[in-house]
């Protein structure tokens, strides 16, 4: 596969209280998304919605070592055994990309004020969407038994 590159900007960064990584305890964190005020204008509409997605850059993530981050036990649990990275939320990623279901707290020019965003002070942040269950929900979903036991205390 030949490889491309591209360029993305960010379109703002997060605002909390949080620093430096975290092994969970993001359900408690409410957080600002500061957008560059030349986007506050596509922000209109975004009020009525009470959740949304937002894409931002793990920019403090290490560089992806295939060796050793392909494959790896979810959150370093040591009674879990290893799966792959494309079945994980791992800050450890090919690409450092991440996405997050948030509540929308309330916007304030080109402010927005979310809960349990799992992202750093400073995070860039690539794009916002309305969270829309016809597109987002799916139905019948399954996971393996593993997720409930790595998911405790995370959000």
């Amino acid at each position: 596969m030949a490889e491309i590159e591209f360029k993305m900007s960010p379109i703002g960064r997060v605002k909390c209280a949080v620093n430096t990584m975290s092994e969970g305890g993001w359900g408690k964190i409410d957080s600002e998304i500061h957008l560059d005020a030349k986007y506050a204008p596509g922000l209109q509409g975004l009020a009525g919605f009470s959740h949304i997605l937002v894409l931002f850059l793990l920019d403090r993530s290490q560089d992806f070592d295939i060796n050793k981050q392909l494959l790896r036990r979810p959150r370093g649990m040591e009674d879990l055994d290893p799966v792959g990275v494309f079945a994980q939320r791992t800050k450890y990623r090919p690409n450092p990309l991440a996405v997050t279901a948030v509540k929308l707290l309330g916007i304030e020019g080109n402010v927005l004020k979310v809960h349990a965003l799992d992202a750093l002070d400073g995070t860039p942040v690539l794009d916002i969407k309305p969270y829309m269950p016809p597109f987002d929900r799916m139905e019948n979903v399954t996971m393996p038994p593993w997720v409930s036991h790595f998911i405790d205390g995370y959000f």
